[in-house]
């Protein structure tokens, strides 16, 4: 396919982020033969994006250092369809952040992925996935992208919602060195050093970063904690990645991650005050190896192990062990067919502690063994389809089966693209919730339900890519999903404490994404991007969906008035929020953030950047309270951040 393109515009025709985050600088406008920019949503194998009918977004890695974004879960908030709840409704750095993708509630919905490794259990886990897109940065990153709707059929259980899947950068070119640093308000630092490169048959990537902020959190009557270490964060990360080239048909891949955090956590409420030194850490290790049996046959062999342990409260701990087995094969049979297979062991290890005490400890194991195919057909140069189906059998549930199918056309001399796709996926109880055994939490005591159902989800969307011109592209998506045997919590007079149960009815979401990017000047690298979002996240009993958001707007501007600088204004604003219960307080007020940036590189070496955050100083309620208006969270108003990149 040929596109046409300018130097370092944002978007041309199909996904330029890819291309920008790979570093390509380009001159004037020309038409040339380009590699076809890839995406992992057939489950970890790179498809050109325009030959997938699954909607997935991949972030422009670059673009967001240079509008001053710098974590997961901020990159994620400047895509259509996407809301994320940073600091786990707290609005602070370091802290949690979940993810509502579509309007799909945030507790548990969504699988997160790194290095082809999934993170969670196979029933979905609220707390790794906020975790990791609260505390992991994009430095370390090489691919960012977000699956949206039921994909269970290429990457199992728990992705109800969709997929987050992340990739460490295989080291290229020159050994290099970056040295970041930057300062803001709130006493906030941030750091990193990477370097990358490669020799002969072998390169290497690697990251070391810290950050750090006392945040500025504040009740909406205006109360502030009055411990010394409240809503401080800090974090330090690792990221390494080698590759070893035994020829052009051969490669050895081994990642390792490693990630230490500590955050002070107070809930500022006169009827019930709590202050926690939040711990977490986790390792994660993968090894892969790719080969090319033959001109027909492709194979590779991963295996990882991923550790995460919390501490929450004084006496009470989260331990996790994660192992996973994988082996993956793709025949091509001719030009216009091939199929892909895998097999999958996944162990999930999960123990948690409660009041320093055995009495309230229990343990949560799950064996998977998964099995998956996807068949391609092309029947035109046009017109891919893809058709995929998994069987999972777990240690605590029975088998199931999830399926999906996809299909995209390419018209109008491939400057229109049409796409669709139709998706199931399963969140399975854990073995304590399916257990008639007893927990006793910081929140509540909990009780479970041997009767307990998976719950279950299908998806469907359909949406139009347009391109304009060569450098403007619109699209359109129309998506409806549906959750059935929602695993919730009802008050049980007998045990007194909370039992789980599947819920009546069923949650239903209805909703649209409308996106259009592109650039305006190429003489000043003026770049733009804008989308919104709408959905009716309804539950059967005619209820706002909990942890949603009706509508989301997203747009940036940029531009390069003179060479080497940068500037550029951006926007988000949620309408129609909705908080974690159905409480009358549940409704969170609207905002709108407003951010400036700039970013000048002095010479080849030095890199000058800052950015303002809520330029206007909103105060909109970050995290509402469960009873009281007046203790709910809000935001830290205007704050300013700036430093400097300097490259050897």
């Amino acid at each position: 396919m040929k596109h046409r393109y300018r130097a370092t515009q944002r978007v041309a025709y199909v996904v330029v982020p890819a291309l920008l985050a790979a570093g390509g600088v380009l001159a004037d406008t020309q038409e040339t033969e380009l590699a076809p920019i890839t995406v992992s949503a057939h489950g970890g194998l790179a498809v050109p994006y325009d030959q997938t009918g699954v909607s997935v977004e991949v972030v422009d890695l670059q673009q967001m250092k240079q509008e001053g974004i710098y974590t997961v879960s901020e990159a994620l908030t400047t895509l259509p369809g996407v809301y994320v709840l940073p600091g786990g409704g707290a609005n602070q750095k370091g802290n949690t952040s979940q993810i509502v993708i579509r309007g799909m509630s945030a507790d548990g919905y969504t699988t997160t992925m790194i290095d082809g490794m999934r993170l969670g259990s196979n029933g979905g886990d609220t707390i790794i996935t906020s975790n990791v897109l609260g505390r992991t940065d994009i430095f370390s990153l090489g691919n960012l992208e977000v699956l949206k709707g039921s994909q269970g059929a290429m990457f199992g259980g728990g992705a109800v919602g969709g997929v987050v899947f992340m990739e460490t950068p295989e080291g290229e070119g020159d050994p290099s060195l970056t040295l970041f640093n930057e300062v803001g308000s709130n006493n906030a630092y941030t750091g990193n050093v990477a370097t990358q490169g490669r020799v002969d048959n072998l390169a290497w990537f690697l990251s070391m970063g810290y950050s750090r902020t006392d945040n500025d959190v504040q009740t909406a009557d205006g109360r502030r904690s009055h411990h010394r270490n409240a809503f401080e964060s800090e974090i330090w990360n690792e990221a390494l990645r080698l590759d070893y080239h035994a020829d052009k048909d051969n490669q050895l891949t081994l990642t390792y991650r490693r990630e230490d955090s500590e955050y002070g956590y107070d809930s500022m409420d006169p009827m019930w005050p709590t202050y926690n030194n939040y711990r977490f850490r986790s390792n994660l290790l993968t090894a892969k190896w790719q080969t090319k049996i033959s001109e027909q046959w492709r194979s590779y062999v991963m295996a990882g192990f991923y550790t995460f342990d919390a501490k929450l409260a004084d006496g009470y701990l989260q331990d996790m062990r994660n192992m996973q087995l994988e082996w993956r094969n793709n025949y091509q049979w001719c030009k216009h067919q091939s199929t892909t297979t895998a097999i999958s062991w996944n162990r999930n290890d999960y123990d948690c502690l409660s009041g320093g005490t055995t009495d309230n400890q229990y343990k949560n194991l799950e064996n998977v063994l998964g099995f998956a195919a996807e068949h391609s057909i092309t029947p035109t140069e046009q017109w891919d389809n893809t058709l995929a189906a998994r069987l999972d059998h777990s240690n605590i549930h029975d088998a199931l089966v999830s399926i999906r199918a996809a299909s995209t056309y390419r018209f109008n001399e491939e400057k229109t693209r049409v796409y669709g796709s139709l998706g199931t996926g399963y969140r399975a109880p854990s073995s304590f919730q399916r257990s008639n055994s007893e927990f006793v939490s910081p929140y509540g005591k909990y009780t479970g339900n041997p009767q307990l159902d998976c719950e279950k989800s299908i998806s469907a969307d359909i949406g139009i890519e347009h391109a304009l011109t060569d450098n403007h592209l619109l699209s359109l998506t129309l998506f409806w999903e549906q959750r059935s045997n929602a695993i919730g919590t009802v008050w049980d007079n007998t045990t007194q404490s909370s039992r789980y149960v599947n819920m009546p009815g069923h949650w239903t979401i209805l909703g649209t994404e409308i996106a259009l990017r592109g650039t305006l000047e190429p003489h000043w690298n003026t770049g733009y991007s804008v989308s919104w979002t709408y959905v009716q996240p309804k539950t059967s009993d005619d209820r706002q969906i909990p942890s949603s958001v009706r509508q989301v707007w997203q747009a940036d501007l940029h531009t390069s008035p003179v060479e080497g600088l940068t500037t550029g204004i951006g926007v988000s604003a949620a309408v129609g929020r909705s908080h974690y219960n159905t409480t009358p307080y549940s409704k969170l007020d609207n905002y709108y953030n407003l951010r400036l940036y700039a970013q000048y590189q002095v010479n080849e070496h030095l890199t000058l950047h800052m950015a303002i955050e809520n330029l206007t100083n909103q105060k909109y309620v970050t995290e509402g309270h469960y009873a009281d208006p007046n203790s709910s969270f809000i935001s830290a108003g205007t704050t300013l951040h700036a430093g400097c990149t300097i490259t050897f």
